[in-house]
């Protein structure tokens, strides 16, 4: 190879020049976008219910979910998290499938399946997850001095406030820490 390029070396400048344009023209004639199209057939389902431990929401609403979305067609796998009064389920879907169907579909057997769960359960949130979805930043919160229930407050009504006025920014509840509970004795 190094003696055919020294023996051509005008043909082997051509060959450079040419990959150099080539790529140059495709770089340019590249989409660019903030935010492309990915399909990720990916639905989440959240679940509330105040108060309640995390092996409860797993026993009463996360298995009882998950068992009643296998279901549902073109499902790949699933994946779960029960956490203090939120139950969280990822559906995965086969590539190719419709973002918008596979929502519908899993929102229909949330629906149906909400009789079975604990009186008292929140409608599932059910959303497709997407680049749009993703979030852009994690707060986590401690503070001296402050209980959990204090804390809990200060993040829900202070700093959540503060944050909402951001343009474009989707600001969830706060996870964790302690509610604020009134007891009424009779």
């Amino acid at each position: 190879m190094p003696s055919f390029s020294l023996k051509y070396p005008y043909f082997i400048v051509v060959i450079c020049l040419f990959v150099c344009v080539l790529g140059l023209s495709s770089l340019v004639q590249m989409p660019v976008d903030m935010f492309p199209p990915i399909n990720i057939p990916v639905v989440m389902v959240a679940t509330f219910y105040s108060g309640m431990p995390p092996q409860q929401i797993e026993a009463d609403i996360t298995d009882t979910f998950e068992r009643f979305f296998t279901l549902g067609s073109g499902i790949d796998h699933m994946e779960s998290r029960s956490m203090a009064g939120v139950s969280l389920i990822k559906i995965y879907f086969q590539p190719g499938t419709s973002a918008n169907a596979d929502v519908t579909q899993i929102s229909n057997l949330a629906m149906a399946d909400l009789r079975r769960l604990p009186q008292g359960t929140l409608p599932p949130v059910v959303m497709s997850m997407d680049a749009s979805n993703l979030p852009v930043c994690l707060l986590t919160v401690e503070g001296q001095g402050l209980d959990e229930t204090q804390l809990h407050d200060y993040l829900q009504f202070a700093i959540r406030n503060q944050i909402t006025g951001v343009p474009g920014a989707t600001v969830p509840p706060p996870y964790g820490g302690k509610y604020r509970q009134t007891l009424l004795s009779g």
